[in-house]
């Protein structure tokens, strides 16, 4: 072992500076592409509620400079010392910089938010400079500066916040930090001290060179002789080769009796040494050598070894050792120098491969590892360049000569390179081989000392992890993250001819019925089964994925070579729709495709992918099954709708979302017997109606936000208007397929009646058909059965336009039914046969015991044809106009527009 000052010498040698370097190369722009992704999704995640120049404008700030610093950092190749030294102090200055500002950003991002929404930043932000620090492992203080500059203000942020919350999250990152440290430093001084150990080990190869160099090719791996004893030492289990070895009976070994095979001069410190380590339990790992006599009556010395097998509250429950041949080991060493010692252990620890290369023969010696690692026996007399070269794999064999060569015309002194190799089995192994070039005086190669290492695992399990994070586990397809490269690199292949690529995205449709319905195990089988008939009907130049859950992704480049897109994408989804069996019954499968093209629809891969989702979307709208090819119109309706959403929450936001009603007239009497209340938006420019926000109605969360915010109002009204003595009847509110996606629908209307002090007799709950259609059947029918226990009535709108009325009206509760005014309108027209269909919805409903509204009355001889006809109450403009809250008493005392119109008398 070197003493300290040496080590701190080597510490700072060129071969520290050197490795530092190419670890950097590698791992700097890996940390700032892991940077850019951490900035981006902080953007994306604080879009919405910091300033804009806060998170995107700090986010591209930020990008810009770990994009240029990544540029940077991938151009150097090779450096000398003093360029190295300045690279590494330029980066420790950079590091700290960004660090530094990437922590301000990210302090006024958290700032910005909501306290509960604060520790999903700070995660982000500690993932990212965590992330970072792992990637400096070779430059712990530019790795030490990252994390305090980038992550304390969040820090500070956290444990003054007064959330108790938020400061154990504090507490927690400087936990984590100061381990963080402590493991930068730890890493650091290992890795020197391995640089440390295969610099030493090369020395000694030198040395070893000078002295015997030929002793090495003949070092022999004996077979080992595996043993197993009991908790007190007793063998009970012995390999049949100590009994060939010896000469004696393999019974003769059990037990204790193996010590009467030892020299007699090792027979006692054996037995002392095995005892100690019985009586210390295994703490000191038994590990000693001796000389046992063979069936000849010669001795060969043994290496033994033992390891405790412990049950779970540690007792020893089995010994297991082995005995290994090191006769000729244990000679050689009583001859080699100190130097030639360590390294021998050195290369039997490791299992390397140590060869040695003549250019003047080309001829190869190397030691008996070959023989463990390859099954080539070690032959004293070497092997010929030529036959090694043909155990080369042929894929690798010109390169492998091409630096053979390059070493002959240069003056450089290491060469170290990867190869397969065929090993005596047949089988190909990964090899990684290092060497140093030994030259004359006139500075020509004349040998080739190195070793050769087995990577054979190391490469096997790599390629496991690639797979593992490139493929989706349940499939096998592509997922995201290899989805991603495979579309930019198809781009970048197509992008100097503006050849065309074809994106389809297709989306399982109603996917979650067949989970909840069939069972997962159901799920399970329909994706692998779309998967495999995407690959199977895929060209060959198409990447499939799957992006995650029961979305996939298909990338074709030049799809016109496979006919018109449109007719490609029609066959694809006609052969993916097919029937999948499950458990002998057949699941239904439909999906819905969006698809864009490059360059029209997208020229960079986020690009195109959105406007593949944006097409998917539009697909979705009318229902399942559908296909849409991006077009310019679908990004309009996009941003519409996107608008739409901001307008909802901020009209939300602003109390700005009112009720307008408008009253419910019994055809028979003339007397409002109640009123609808309807959506309205008191807009600064104007009172509009519930189309200016309608995707907001379609989306799950804000629907439910824009009900509560009705109820509220029409409750409130409600107790107004009792309190002035007016008799309103019941008011209709309508529920939303978002407020049936929550199993709380019923409890929040409920809750509010009661807390008003209102019975539930003052409402009426107004759904459409595609509430039934769109929801599981069982929760509608539960949410409605129970608020119609309590008193609520229950209205289907726009009774006659869907599917499935008749089924509607035997399944749910359902009181009140709408005739659509798209009935209504041409009612008493010339040739109309909506009054037959009128008529047959009055019989129906008086059969059944429901009361009949008609919407959209807007004259006289319409009002007095329904009354004819039977239905029970009218609503349209004829009888009011949907006014605020404030115009209803004066609306029930005047009677409306209709109380003049004699239908009535």
């Amino acid at each position: 072992m070197q003493s300290d000052p040496l080590r701190q010498i080597f510490h700072d040698s060129d071969v520290v500076l050197r490795a530092q370097f190419n670890g950097l190369r590698r791992q700097i722009p890996l940390m700032y592409a892991l940077m850019t992704v951490n900035i981006t999704f902080l953007t994306i995640a604080t879009f919405d509620v910091v300033p804009r120049l806060h998170s995107l404008g700090g986010g591209l700030l930020l990008g810009l400079m770990s994009g240029i610093r990544a540029v940077i950092w991938l151009r150097r190749s090779r450096a000398e010392p003093v360029d190295i030294q300045r690279y590494l102090k330029t980066s420790v200055v950079v590091a700290a910089g960004i660090s530094a500002v990437f922590g301000a950003w990210c302090y006024l991002l958290l700032t910005g938010v909501d306290p509960p929404r604060q520790p999903a930043i700070a995660l982000y932000v500690f993932v990212g400079v965590i992330s970072c620090c792992y990637c400096l492992q070779a430059l712990p203080i530019a790795g030490w500066f990252v994390l305090i500059f980038g992550s304390v203000p969040v820090t500070a942020h956290l444990l003054t916040s007064g959330e108790w919350y938020l400061i154990g999250t504090g507490v927690m990152f400087i936990c984590a930090s100061v381990v963080i440290i402590h493991s930068l430093k730890t890493s650091y001084q290992t890795f020197a001290d391995l640089l440390y150990s295969r610099e030493e080990m090369h020395g000694l190869i030198e040395a070893l060179q000078q002295s015997q160099e030929h002793y090495r090719a003949s070092v022999e791996l004996n077979p080992q002789i595996p043993w197993i004893a009991d908790p007190t030492g007793a063998l009970t289990e012995l390999s049949p080769r100590w009994a060939r070895l010896t000469g004696r009976p393999l019974s003769e070994g059990l037990g204790w009796g193996w010590l009467s095979a030892l020299h007699p001069d090792d027979a006692v410190m054996a037995r002392g040494g095995w005892e100690y380590v019985i009586s210390v339990g295994g703490e000191t790992r038994g590990d000693t050598r001796y000389r046992i006599r063979l069936a000849d009556g010669s001795y060969r010395w043994f290496r033994a070894r033992v390891s405790a097998r412990r049950a779970p509250d540690g007792s020893v429950t089995a010994w297991y050792g082995n005995l290994e041949d090191i006769h000729e080991q244990v000679a050689a060493e009583r001859r080699l120098q100190e130097s030639e010692e360590r390294y021998r252990l050195a290369s039997l620890a490791t299992n390397d491969i140590i060869w040695d290369l003549t250019f003047a023969t080309n001829h190869i010696l190397w030691n008996s590892a070959a023989t463990a690692v390859l099954g080539y026996p070690a032959d004293k007399e070497g092997v010929s360049v030529s036959w090694w070269m043909e155990k080369v794999h042929p894929d690798d064999r010109e390169k492998l000569m091409d630096e053979l060569t390059e070493i002959l015309k240069t003056r450089q002194s290491l060469w170290a390179s990867e190869f397969r190799g065929r090993a005596m089995s047949g089988e190909y192994r990964s090899l990684a081989s290092r060497a140093y070039v030994v030259r004359n005086e006139e500075g020509k190669a004349i040998r080739l000392i190195g070793s050769l290492q087995d990577v054979t695992g190391q490469k096997e399990y790599e390629a496991g992890l690639y797979q593992s994070a490139h493929h989706d586990f349940l499939t096998g397809l592509a997922n995201r993250a290899k989805f991603n490269q495979e579309l930019q690199s198809a781009l970048l292949k197509a992008e100097p001819q503006q050849s065309r690529v074809l994106l389809l995205v297709l989306d399982v449709d109603r996917f979650k019925g067949v989970n909840d319905g069939w069972g997962h195990d159901a799920g399970d089988t329909l994706l692998r089964e779309l998967a495999r008939r995407l690959q199977r009907s895929a060209p060959a130049a198409a990447t499939v994925a799957r992006l995650g859950g029961d979305e996939f992704a298909l990338i074709l480049p030049d799809p016109d070579g496979n006919g018109p897109p449109e007719d490609f994408v029609d066959d694809l989804i006609a052969a993916l729709s097919q029937p999948v069996r499950f458990n002998g019954r057949q699941i239904g499968v439909s999906l819905s495709a969006g698809a864009a093209v490059a360059f029209t629809d997208g020229t960079t891969a986020e690009e195109l992918h959105k406007s593949a989702d944006l097409a998917l979307y539009a697909a979705k709208k009318p229902g399942p099954g559908h296909i849409r090819f991006f077009e310019d119109g679908i990004r309009d309706e996009a941003m519409r709708e996107t608008q739409m959403l901001s307008d909802a929450r901020a009209a939300l936001q602003d109390d700005s979302i009112v009720p307008f009603y408008q009253p419910k007239i019994c055809l028979r009497s003339g007397a409002p017997s109640g009123f609808e209340a309807l959506l309205r938006w008191q807009h600064p420019e104007g009172v509009r109606p519930p189309s200016a926000i309608s995707a907001a109605l379609a989306d799950p969360a804000l629907s439910v936000q824009l009900t509560n915010r009705m109820l509220d109002c029409v409750i409130a009204d409600i107790v107004r208007w009792r309190a002035m003595g007016l008799q309103v009847g019941r008011i209709a509110v309508n529920g939303a397929s978002g407020d049936f996606l929550r199993g709380d629908f019923a409890e929040r209307i409920l809750t509010r009646l009661a807390q008003a002090g209102l019975p539930p007799s003052v409402l009426e709950v107004e759904v459409t058909e595609t509430v039934f259609l769109s929801q599981k059947a069982r929760n509608v029918e539960e949410i409605l059965q129970k608020l119609s226990r309590a008193g609520i009535t229950i209205a289907l709108d726009d009774f006659g336009t869907g599917y499935a009325s008749l089924t509607h009206l035997k399944q749910f509760p359902v009181d009140t039914i709408k005739i659509d005014r798209s009935f209504i309108s041409r009612l008493g027209g010339p040739g109309s046969e909506d009054s037959v269909i009128v008529d047959a919805v009055c019989e129906l409903a008086r059969k059944l015991g429901i009361t009949t509204v008609a919407e959209g009355i807007e004259t006289a001889i319409q009002a007095s044809l329904l009354k004819a006809r039977g239905c029970d109450v009218g609503q349209g403009y004829f009888f009011g106009h949907p006014v605020p809250a404030s115009e209803v008493p004066e609306l029930l005392k005047s009677g409306g527009p209709a109380a003049e119109s004699g239908i009535f008398d």
